[in-house]
């Protein structure tokens, strides 16, 4: 008797578990892709497809890395309000995230580049920390994101348009 609620109780425990870790990233099937020619077996999103809130792009998808996020790839999706972005990323392209509702976007040190327009529109985002790994910010990337009212840049940044900010709250120190 004892064996059999041992069982069950790791049975119980496993499918618990299960769950957990399947939902730490999106599925696959919530994302378009490219090949991405540049980067030896990397893919590029091209467009989220998903319904959620908070979406968590996977570090890879079809088994390879996930290189970088498409121009326009979630642009004017006004469904979601967090982005968290794996370390396999290197690069957000131009108006990737413009127009959408987001509130928070985590940008992890293997970002090395933010396109044009990134995230203008973006006039739900409050905050924004760029990482040291950042050397490229592309023209007007935070632009009309009007509720923007704290930004961190780091002096790796070595290209950057001060019209990126144009008519958000904060200007980075």
């Amino acid at each position: 008797m004892k064996n059999k609620k041992m069982v069950l109780w790791i049975a119980l425990v496993v499918m618990a578990i299960i769950p957990v870790y399947a939902q730490q990233y999106d599925s696959e099937k919530d994302f378009e892709i490219d090949w991405d020619k540049n980067v030896k077996d990397g893919v590029i999103i091209t467009k989220y497809v998903g319904a959620k809130k908070e979406v968590r792009i996977p570090p890879s998808i079809q088994n390879n890395p996930v290189t970088g996020i498409g121009e326009r790839a979630f642009m004017d999706n006004r469904n979601i309000t967090r982005v968290i972005i794996p370390n396999s990323v290197t690069s957000i392209g131009n108006s990737a995230f413009s127009g959408s509702n987001i509130t928070s976007v985590t940008i992890p040190d293997s970002v090395t580049s933010i396109g044009d327009y990134a995230f203008n529109g973006c006039s739900s985002l409050t905050r924004v920390t760029i990482p040291n790994s950042v050397t490229s910010i592309g023209d007007y990337a935070f632009m009309y994101c009007t509720n923007l009212t704290s930004v961190t840049i780091p002096n790796s940044v070595t290209k950057i348009d001060w019209g990126l900010f144009f008519l958000a709250k904060a200007l980075p120190a």
